[in-house]
Order: structure tokens, then sequence, then C-alpha cells
């Protein structure tokens, strides 16, 4: 006859025999948050945190002797925002004044821009290490987008809009200037 000590130990071997064990423990993936929006016919996104609002098209002070695509100003809550037309900044005609357009506002330093797209497609959430170094961007963009995001469905040109707006054609809004 076993002993009762011989007996726990079989029933221990038994019992780790059978057992599924403890779950792995998994790394947890890294997300980022981006607004996607449309331009044309090309989708980007931008980081989140480069995004203050996103307002409907509402009517705008046009402003003289400015570039053709300074469309003008808007009032947001008592300060004045700058509004250009995207696609005409970067010298690709200009986006369709429709029901779809958005402006995207902004920060540059102490103050906003808000740039006209022709549709606001939401948040989107990518892991980290989907990004990728982007090689065949536009000319007139080559500064703005260097990285894409690369889903299974799609891919994502990702626009840092703190790059456009400290570029050159930003910052000489005047025709006279």
């Amino acid at each position: 006859m076993p002993t009762p000590f011989a007996h726990l130990k079989s029933l221990e071997t038994l019992a780790l025999k059978q057992s599924v064990g403890l779950p792995q423990r998994e790394a947890l993936a890294q997300y980022w948050t981006a607004l996607a929006y449309r331009l044309g016919d090309e989708t980007f996104v931008s980081p989140l945190e480069q995004v203050t609002e996103i307002l409907p098209m509402s009517e705008l002070t046009r402003l003289p002797l400015a570039q053709p695509w300074v469309l003008g100003v808007v009032s947001r809550r008592g300060e004045l925002t700058p509004v250009y037309d995207f696609l005409g900044l970067i010298g690709r005609g200009s986006v369709p004044a429709d029901g779809r357009a958005r402006l995207i506002v902004a920060r540059l330093g102490s103050w906003s821009l808000a740039l006209v797209v022709s549709e606001s497609l939401g948040l989107r959430h990518f892991q980290v290490d989907a990004r990728r170094t982007f090689v065949e961007p536009a000319v007139e963009l080559k500064d703005c987008v260097v990285e894409e995001v690369v889903e299974p469905w799609q891919s994502w040109k990702v626009l840092d809009l703190q790059r456009l707006l400290h570029g050159e054609a930003v910052l000489a809004v005047s025709a006279l200037a």
C-alpha cells in the first residue's frame, strides 16, 4: 500500500499532465490615432495631436491681395483663423465647395490655420509598427509625406501638418510679400 505522500505525488503528476497551463504573456500592440481625410482622389492621415478641430465649411471673409489659395478668414469663438485651400496650396487646383468639404484646423505656434479638405473620413487607429517609409511622394508634398501606414486593405499617406505649415508657401501668404 502506497504512503499518503506517494499518493499525493501521483495525483500531482496526473494533474500536471492534464493541465492546460497558464496563458502566455503577450505583448500588447502599440497604437496611434490619426485623422483620415480625402484630398482630391488621395487619402491621407495626420497624427491627431496635430489637429485642433474639424469644422464644416462656413462663411468666409475674403482677404484682398492674397494668394488665390488663401480663401479668407473665419471667426472661431472670436479668433480669426486664416483658411487655405489645401489643393491650391500645393498647386493642384482647388477643393470643390460641396457638402463634404471640411476645415481641418491646426496650430502653428500661437496662431491657428484652417485647411480645406475634400472630406473628413474620421479617426483611424493604427499599429505603430504599420508605419513604413514612403518612397514615392509627390513633388509638392515631398517634405510633408515621409511615411505611409500599410494595412491589408488600404495604404494611407501620413501627412505631417507641422512640416506643411512651416513651408515657404504657408508663411508667405501675401501677394505683396
